[in-house]
């Protein structure tokens, strides 16, 4: 296999958006599970998104609450979070993933093996997270975070990259009509299919 070359970095200067059940926006501490860009009980990573609806869709996906009554029962807090980082590797579409030699399937798969590996060779040259479409709300761009973080006062002056300035916004139930524009497992991802057909490929698992 021929060796890849360094990943490009940005900086990202958003406000992002996460949805918890607990009191704690962010954590020091390694994921006690499986997520797209980590494994159980390694680097802790901090999953957001650039927009307040996406957070909730990720639930509704991961939880399989396809109806507007079982959507209704969960209750989630959303938090707004100030980011300013660099080192972050651009794959927000499929377009720049393919072009840095990552498979743009990969990124909505319903499974999450190849962007783990991937997250681990990003780490090991230096990145600090990775934007990449959400599996759950086509349309949304995700933010993964590497590493500990902590939460700070919204109006803090930041002195320490791994302080991000954070405010609870609301707790409350998923928005009315969101479970019908959530992509669950096993559904076709569309804007990764309508690349698919552009660039002459198909999705062989059919879980993109």
């Amino acid at each position: 296999m021929p060796r890849r070359a360094q990943p490009k970095f940005i900086r990202v200067t958003e406000v992002a958006y996460r949805a918890t059940s607990y009191d704690v926006p962010l954590w020091v501490n390694p994921n006690r599970r499986n997520g797209r860009w980590n494994i159980a009980g390694g680097e802790p990573t901090q999953y957001m998104a650039l927009d307040a609806e996406a957070p909730f869709a990720e639930i509704l996906r991961h939880e399989d609450l396809q109806t507007e009554e079982a959507a209704s029962h969960y209750s989630a807090t959303i938090w707004q979070l100030r980011i300013d980082s660099d080192l972050i590797v651009d794959y927000q579409t499929f377009e720049l993933a393919d072009s840095a030699g990552f498979d743009a399937e990969a990124l909505v798969h319903d499974d999450h093996e190849r962007c783990q590996a991937e997250a681990q060779w990003l780490i090991s040259q230096g990145a600090r997270g990775v934007l990449s479409p959400s599996a759950a709300l086509p349309g949304s761009i995700n933010l993964a975070l590497f590493g500990p973080r902590v939460a700070v006062p919204w109006g803090t002056t930041i002195e320490l990259a791994s302080s991000i300035p954070t405010q609870k916004l609301t707790t409350g139930h998923p928005p009315p009509g969101l479970t019908e524009r959530v992509r669950y497992f096993g559904q076709p991802e569309p804007i990764l299919q309508t690349y698919l057909r552009a660039t002459d490929r198909h999705d062989p698992g059919g879980r993109s």
